[in-house]
């Protein structure tokens, strides 16, 4: 019988890391760029995936820690706001202004 062993990981390190990148995608959501879109786009998928992904893994590992799992969820739900804040976006732009414009900038107009 193989004896499975420990996580030696601490969940306040992923969780950590889904706080901090949430707040990056959750302003990468909420900015407008003047210029290069598709490479803010692909920035802000990128840090709002990884920091869900961590935030589910320090939820995972944190067992019955309430810190670390109180900031994971903090984490998740800062990038969930800038994932969906950055798809409403891309289809404001992609759609040339046929949705409203975003109500959280006053410059995305056309």
């Amino acid at each position: 019988m193989a004896v499975r062993t420990r996580d030696q990981e601490p969940p306040a390190a992923p969780a950590f890391v889904a706080v901090l990148l949430g707040c990056i995608a959750l302003y990468l959501g909420l900015v407008i760029p003047s210029e290069s879109m598709v490479r803010h786009v692909v920035l802000a998928v990128v840090f709002g995936v990884v920091g869900l992904l961590s935030g589910w893994r320090a939820i995972a590992i944190s067992g019955r820690r309430r810190a670390p799992r109180a900031w994971a969820w903090v984490g998740i739900v800062l990038g969930g706001i800038g994932l969906v804040a950055l798809l409403y976006q891309a289809l404001f732009m992609a759609t040339g202004g046929a949705l409203p414009a975003p109500f959280w900038s006053p410059y995305a107009t056309h």
